[in-house]
């Protein structure tokens, strides 16, 4: 097995960013498919504590985009933990996950959908989540992640009593989105 690294972003509730690099079996490897794999792959299985989380290497925390709050050497995250995470390499998401649901378009009949999702308010604060969703979103629906492309995420938040939106900027337009913290979602 060739086992290669990945770097990931990974984002938590109260926006908390963790940037750094994952292992994935190979290159060709969807990290999307590793986020949604029954036993998430680990380098060393004797560093898990945890059997739902993911080691992250070399990692960095960030609190609301601001500066590095901590460096980790390695952490554990928990995917139940996880909003949303994306690839640091564009190519990864967004034509793989394309070709990719080309061919279950085909078997099904279905195109492309846009999507939108309102994902749970966690102290006053969620997210809605818009994109592009390839293939058939009703058996993706099962996976722990779900794969968008062309996404956009708007953070909705309560502060001294009034609502405000915040633009998250992604550096890629491909993310993977929680199915646990999903509350409702509706096609366009």
């Amino acid at each position: 097995m060739d086992i290669e690294q990945r770097k990931v972003a990974i984002v938590t509730s109260l926006g908390k960013r963790y940037s750094g690099m994952i292992d994935v079996p190979s290159a060709a490897f969807r990290t999307t498919d590793l986020f949604n794999s029954a036993n998430v792959f680990w380098r060393n299985p004797n560093e898990k504590c945890y059997n739902n989380a993911i080691l992250m290497q070399d990692a960095k925390l960030y609190v609301e985009d601001a500066a590095v709050f901590k460096k980790f050497d390695k952490i554990q995250i928990k995917l139940s933990e996880i909003y949303y995470f994306y690839d640091d390499l564009e190519s990864i998401g967004n034509e793989g996950e394309k070709k990719r649901a080309d061919s279950m378009v085909k078997q099904s009949q279905e195109g492309a959908k846009t999507v939108q999702i309102v994902t749970r308010d966690v102290s006053n604060s969620f997210y809605f989540i818009t994109g592009t969703f390839y293939g058939l979103f009703r058996k993706k629906s099962n996976d722990k992640f779900i794969p968008l492309s062309q996404a956009q995420i708007v953070e909705i938040y309560k502060r001294q009593d009034k609502w405000a939106k915040k633009e998250i900027a992604l550096p890629h337009s491909f993310i993977g989105v929680s199915n646990e913290h999903i509350e409702s979602v509706t096609f366009t």
